[in-house]
């Protein structure tokens, strides 16, 4: 993410923005500002093209329909994957397995399990989501949704797209390469935030994407 100076416009090296706590300092003029009031709520990039997606993510725009959405997959599943076959296979075998092959049931080994159990679930929606999930945001007219599933199967949360004011980038402490760090709000009567699964390239586009829309349509 490239930070500009608002007082001298020079760009801000990283080794001066400090988002733990929300300063950055410009070596040019010496301004020191808030991140958040550069990035947060801010219009989108004057050289972006929402017609250049990055791969695994999309722009479909009918006018007063349209669709903006990204993929959550990420090499993250090649690691979690293999890890919830182990933890499920170890845990949850050996703990149920040998009742249901006995046909006896132990109250309490199987009181024991329940967190195994819960920790299979907590995985394996995790799993999913980077193997195939994703996070789409529609407009139909003014009536808007965030969608964020696999597949028909998810989380949908509605919202007023006339009353949204602002798109906001909420920043993580620790960012590295592809992995997750940060999400969009949207803000308006309240703050409706998604995207801290998408990759960092993925969530700038529908950041600058959601951007450009809302600048349509104030315009």
């Amino acid at each position: 993410m490239k930070i500009a100076c608002p007082k001298c416009k020079s760009q801000v090296p990283a080794a001066n923005v400090n988002v733990a706590t929300d300063v950055a300092v410009c070596p040019q003029c010496g301004e020191a500002f808030p991140i958040s009031s550069v990035v947060a709520g801010g219009g989108a990039a004057g050289n972006f093209d929402v017609n250049a997606p990055p791969r695994g993510a999309w722009l479909e725009d009918l006018g007063s329909d349209w669709t903006i959405g990204a993929t959550t997959r990420s090499p993250m599943a090649f690691f979690l994957v293999p890890f919830l076959c182990v933890w499920s296979g170890g845990s949850l075998g050996a703990i149920y397995r040998t009742q249901i092959a006995k046909g006896e049931f132990n109250l309490a080994t199987s009181l024991f399990g329940i967190p195994f159990l819960l920790g299979t679930l907590v995985f394996g929606s995790l799993a999913l989501m980077y193997v195939c999930g994703k996070v789409v945001v529609s407009v139909d007219r003014d009536a808007g949704r965030v969608f964020t599933g696999v597949g028909p199967f998810g989380w949908t949360r509605r919202f007023d797209w006339d009353a949204v004011t602002g798109v906001e980038e909420n920043l993580a402490l620790f960012t590295q390469n592809s992995w997750p760090g940060g999400a969009i709000a949207l803000v308006g009567q309240s703050r409706l935030k998604f995207g801290s699964m998408l990759s960092q390239g993925r969530r700038y586009f529908m950041l600058q994407a959601l951007r450009k829309m809302l600048a349509g349509r104030k315009g």
